[in-house]
């Protein structure tokens, strides 16, 4: 058990660190480029670009509204911080089941958790335009924390990794 708990840790701190060196970054463009190419799809008179301002990241959605255009801005950090936590176990999975059997959870439980990014960033782009957009933007914005805890609630119904063995060389 206490392996198991370092490895969590362990887990934590290098995701952590590959997010704040360069991770979040490339994130956040994927992200961004990911929704365009939906927004472009759809024929959506609006775009959404990633800025740096005072050393923070922001998405910049450039639209048209009633013949105007405008541009308005939404933070990053906080948005992305229940990814960390979704990385995180996607990588403790790994060390504690094996990179093959956690592959396959990672791919749909990341999967699903940019999909949540994009449909989010979707609302965003419609925030000044529909007030439905508006409400479900509102009510997601600080859902994801939430959606993190039941991916991963999910998943370890799936995969208990903490439960105990019943084999005593599993350790």
């Amino acid at each position: 058990m206490l392996k198991k708990i370092a490895q969590l840790a362990i887990s934590i701190i290098i995701v952590s660190t590959l997010w704040f060196v360069g991770l979040e970054t490339v994130y956040t463009r994927v992200l961004a480029f990911s929704s365009n190419v939906v927004l472009g799809i759809w024929g959506r008179n609006a775009s959404i670009v990633v800025e740096k301002e005072n050393g923070e990241y922001l998405f910049r959605v450039y639209t048209e509204f009633e013949g105007i255009k405008a541009n308005y801005p939404q933070r990053v950090q906080s948005l992305f911080y229940p990814t960390i936590i979704v990385l995180s176990w996607q990588v403790f999975l790994a060390f504690a089941m094996g990179w093959r059997k956690s592959l396959r959870s990672g791919v749909k439980n990341l999967g699903l958790f940019f999909l949540f990014h994009i449909l989010f960033l979707l609302l965003l782009t419609a925030y000044y335009s529909s007030s439905i957009a508006r409400f479900f933007y509102d009510m997601m914005l600080e859902s994801f924390y939430v959606i993190a805890v039941v991916v991963i609630a999910i998943d370890y119904i799936r995969h208990p990794v903490f439960a105990k063995s019943r084999d005593p060389e599993a350790g």
